[in-house]
């Protein structure tokens, strides 16, 4: 607790406070707690960095409300799967920093959002880290490509999809070997 008051010099211990607040996160108004230092001799009020984070809470709310994923879900699963980042960057072609802004509780739009749950499923995963070998080093990528296709929902998701592909579309060739090469690893 604060030992006296940054505004006045009022040196007694000022009372830690904590009251209803509407924030308005992209026009929608969410309820929620904030927390304060209150000074009894001149009503001045100091938010604590340490404590309750009420913009962080009204975010959690909005994604929540919205069914978006939050913020430790994206590092998790980035880090269950040993991916750094940059490389999760890659894949998604995004900044880094965006990436990191969204992990660390930056509020997605609703596009990243999809973006972000389709990788986040197995045969999607799979699918980027075929289709885009340059964004891992190999021994990664074939150790992620092992991992994700012992998963027989998986395997089985990505050969429907290399069927329909091949079936709708004429020039694909490369992605054609790729399944070919998928299906001899099962």
């Amino acid at each position: 607790m604060l030992e006296y008051c940054l505004n006045c010099d009022y040196e007694n211990a000022l009372e830690l406070k904590r009251e209803p607040v509407i924030i308005t996160v992209r026009g929608e108004a969410i309820e929620t707690i904030e927390e304060f230092y209150h000074c009894p001799a001149c009503g001045e009020k100091f938010t604590s960095s340490l404590g309750h984070d009420a913009l962080e809470e009204a975010y959690r709310e909005y994604r929540s409300r919205h069914h978006l994923v939050q913020p430790e879900e994206i590092r998790h699963w980035r880090e269950d799967y040993g991916l750094t980042l940059t490389e999760l960057s890659l894949m998604l072609e995004w900044n880094e920093a965006t990436l990191n802004r969204f992990e660390q509780g930056a509020l997605q739009d609703a596009s990243d959002d999809k973006w972000l749950k389709f990788i986040m499923v197995p045969q999607n995963l799979l699918y980027l880290i075929i289709s885009k070998p340059e964004t891992l080093r190999r021994e990664k990528r074939e150790q992620l490509i092992t991992q994700l296709s012992t998963n027989r929902k998986v395997v089985e998701a990505l050969q429907q999809f290399y069927s329909l592909l091949l079936e709708n579309f004429s020039d694909f060739s490369k992605l054609r070997s790729n399944a070919i090469q998928l299906r001899a690893n099962t």
